[in-house]
């Protein structure tokens, strides 16, 4: 009976310590509620829903830039321009942060070296926060060189959407537009289409 009872209090001490050392073990590929968490390629295609995505930015943001700097007024000039990005507008019926189309694009170029770029005017103010204003109050023909682009980016996002009781589809157009401020002539302009569909079986299949 003795040996009974040294058995049932070994075995009691032996789960007891394999459940604390379970409970303060590092807890790897899980958060709280939301159940296992696996690490994906960032760069593999999405095809959750037919919303606007990270492939969608991605692709969109690959193909502008390419498109660009491809152009000859980058391509061929003497000296890399000085380029302001304005945000994209969105014309779709979804939520979409443009600002992050803007942001890729922008990267992508300045890795070139190809172009230089001037923060937005809505940033400025951040910008001259960091600079002594007395001293640009003195020398305003600088500044004025420093704030003038050579050329200004604009686009946008529109989308059509179509639905059927078992068949989705959107198709986004985005485009874009290089302009020269001082003339307004457009320079260049290219367009990245994206069409997406999603079949929803009907009973049996």
């Amino acid at each position: 009976m003795k040996k009974l009872l040294r058995y049932s209090s070994l075995s009691g001490f032996v789960a007891l310590a394999v459940l604390l050392s379970a409970c303060s073990g590092p807890q790897t590929g899980r958060v709280s509620g939301d159940g296992e968490v696996v690490y994906e390629d960032a760069q593999a295609a999405e095809t959750v829903t037919t919303k606007w995505g990270s492939t969608d930015l991605q692709s969109t943001a690959e193909s502008m830039a390419q498109s660009l700097l491809a152009s000859k007024w980058i391509a061929q000039a003497s000296s890399p321009p000085k380029v302001r990005l304005r945000d994209v507008k969105n014309y779709t019926d979804e939520h979409i942060d443009t600002k992050g189309i803007t942001d890729k694009i922008r990267i992508k170029l300045l890795n070139s070296g190809q172009v230089r770029f001037l923060t937005d005017k809505g940033n400025m103010d951040d910008v001259f926060d960091e600079r002594d204003l007395n001293e640009m109050a003195t020398k305003r023909k600088e500044n004025k060189l420093m704030m003038d682009a050579d050329y200004i980016v604009t686009g946008s996002v529109r989308s059509i959407r179509k639905r059927t009781k078992s068949v989705g589809d959107v198709y986004f157009q985005i485009t874009l537009e290089l302009t020269d401020p001082q003339s307004g002539e457009i320079k260049w302009a290219d367009e990245k289409e994206i069409r997406k569909r999603t079949t929803k079986p009907s009973i049996g299949w």
